[in-house]
Parts: C-alpha cells; structure tokens; sequence
C-alpha cells in the first residue's frame, strides 16, 4: 500500500511538472544575482527565481548573452522570460513585468582612488567620459539623454573597471553590489571606490515575454516571491552571497 501511494505522489507531481512545463531565462552576467563560474550558473537572483518556480512546478533552463541580446530574445519570445529587468517605462508594453521584486539596489559611480572627484549632480560630470554597460539605462533618464558627457560602452563590467584603471574613463556607472564583487573578484578593491551618492536606484525583477500563456505563471510567480521572502531559505541564499539588507536595498557585506 505505501508503495501504491508513493507510486501515485509520483505520478501527480509529473503531472503537475508537465502541466506547468518548462521556462527558458535569460539574462547577462551579473553577480552575485546571477554569474557563470566553472561552468555552472548560479547568482542570488537565480538561486531564488529558480527555487520558487521549481516549488509551481515548473522546470528552469538557464542562458547567459549580450543585454541587448537578452532584451531582443525575450521581446521576440526566443526566450520565455528575462531575470533582473528594471521596469523602465519604455520595457513595459514590451515584457509582462512580475509583481514583486527580486533585489533592489543603486547604480553609483566608481573612480580610482587616485583620482577622486566630488558629485552632487549631473552637473558635475560635465566633460568626463562615463563607462557604461551596452544597452543599459540605468533608471536615469537624464544620464542617458545628456550631451554634456560622454558615455563609453564596454563588453563588460571588468573591462570597464580596467580602462578606469588605465586613465581611460574618468568614472564608472554600475550598481554597487555588482560593482564591489567585481573588484574583489579582480582583486583592485583597494585601487577604487565609489562615491556615496548614487546616481539611481531601481527595483530588479523577473519579466516574461508578452503572451497570453505568461500571464497566470507571472501573477503566480509574484505571489509565490512574495511568501519566499519569508521563509529562512531566502535569506540563507542571501547569506551564501555575502548579501545583507541596507535600508531596504542590498548591498555586499564586509568580506
């Protein structure tokens, strides 16, 4: 009798995974939300979208690309949803934006510490050349749309910190957890800093392709976030990433 009984769990719970079927997520290397190492992807964000839409049934396939790639794959439905979107008001009639954010946390400017400068506002950035990320936002209007400074694109977050080093940028814009586990993966957290004032700050969220069929997981995976947070599994994985909670936004604990 209880192997009858275990046999029919069995076969509900494959009827439920087939029923809820699978999502393709893509997004770009981000860490720690998510990043490849050895091989393998994996990332706070990740670890908790996965975990939570693996408790709805569903199974979760992985890709890391290029952000403009990622925006274009998903916008087409290539891919089913995207992980760690801010909801800029041009992404919204494009993806179906889940209710509940995954992270929140502020977009600074970093600098070498050979250089430091001061920074109020825009205004103070008049002349100097921005490294930026391709296709980022960075939930500032008036940074993206200004003509008073340069904004110069890299491949990617080390080669930004790179040409800072080199005299090449005179600052970076990138938010700071990314930022600060960056350069201690590169080992230059004693060759940079950021300045307190942040240039933005923006909520982060896991966004699906605009169709029909999305439209209950996206409503389901928001409540179910919602709960997660609550649980003591949630902030393990958030430990497991050296992050902690400042004033509502997160940030990477002392090493």
């Amino acid at each position: 009798m209880k192997l009858f009984s275990l046999t029919i769990l069995l076969w509900l719970m494959a009827c439920m995974n087939v029923q809820a079927g699978s999502v393709h997520i893509v997004s770009e290397d981000w860490p720690p939300f998510i990043y490849a190492e050895d091989g393998e992807i994996k990332g706070a964000d990740k670890d908790i979208t996965e975990q939570v839409l693996n408790q709805l049934g569903y199974q979760v396939t992985w890709q890391l690309m290029p952000w403009r790639r990622v925006l274009h794959d998903v916008a087409t439905g290539a891919a089913d949803a995207i992980l760690d979107i801010a909801p800029h008001e041009e992404h919204q009639d494009t993806y179906l934006f889940t209710g509940e954010p995954l992270s929140s946390h502020e977009t600074v400017l970093f600098h070498d510490l050979r250089r430091p400068f001061a920074f109020n506002d825009l205004g103070d950035l008049n002349g100097l050349v921005i490294g930026v990320s391709p296709g980022y936002l960075y939930n500032n209007s008036e940074f993206i749309g200004s003509d008073a400074f340069f904004r110069e694109p890299a491949p990617s977050f080390e080669a930004n910190f790179q040409k800072l080093l080199r005299g090449r940028v005179d600052l970076v814009a990138m938010s700071r957890p990314v930022g600060i586990y960056t350069s201690r993966t590169l080992g230059i957290e004693n060759q940079i800093s950021f300045h307190p004032q942040p240039l933005s700050s923006s909520d982060f969220y896991l966004a699906f392709h605009r169709a029909e069929k999305w439209q209950d997981p996206t409503e389901e995976f928001s409540r179910a976030l919602r709960e997660f947070k609550k649980t003591k599994q949630y902030h393990e994985i958030l430990q497991e990433y050296g992050l902690q909670s400042d004033d509502g936004f997160l940030s990477l604990a002392a090493p």
